[in-house]
């Protein structure tokens, strides 16, 4: 019996000793921002600082996700239909934003704006082609 008790304490005292990627714990679980043309957002479902889903504002809808996070997509957001998986850069750089606070400085939210800007960038060929795709095939359907 005690040692299940001792087992127990243990168990508890892991869980209280969550780590975070950058050693301390992330200041919200969804930041919004304009980013580009975009109201965007970004959460954290866990509060683990790090990111599961970047989604529009307005229309609620994911376009960016982490891998495996299909599967907790809350109800409230839709999946955009060209949506795509974040690789681990881009999940690391996106969860700095969860440790945005009114201390941070101009020049780190600028370092991610720019790290964020750079990557996007790089996904805009793949994006553009997929909304192309689709109002082809919308056109071909009216």
């Amino acid at each position: 019996m005690l040692q299940r008790v001792i087992l127990l304490a243990l168990g508890l005292v892991l869980v209280s000793c969550k780590t975070y990627p950058n050693g301390e714990k992330p200041t919200n679980s969804l930041y919004c921002d304009r980013f580009m043309i975009y109201e965007m957002c970004v959460t954290d479902l866990n509060s683990d600082g790090v990111i599961e889903f970047v989604y529009f504002e307005g229309s609620q809808q994911a376009f960016m996700y982490r891998p495996g996070a299909l599967r907790r997509l809350p109800r409230t957001l839709t999946l955009h239909p060209c949506a795509t998986e974040m690789d681990d850069e881009m999940v690391r750089i996106t969860s700095r934003m969860f440790y945005i606070d009114e201390s941070t400085t101009l020049l780190e939210k600028t370092d991610i704006r720019g790290s964020l800007m750079l990557r996007y960038m790089a996904a805009l060929p793949e994006i553009t082609a997929c909304n192309l795709r689709r109002e082809a095939a919308a056109e071909t359907d009216t």
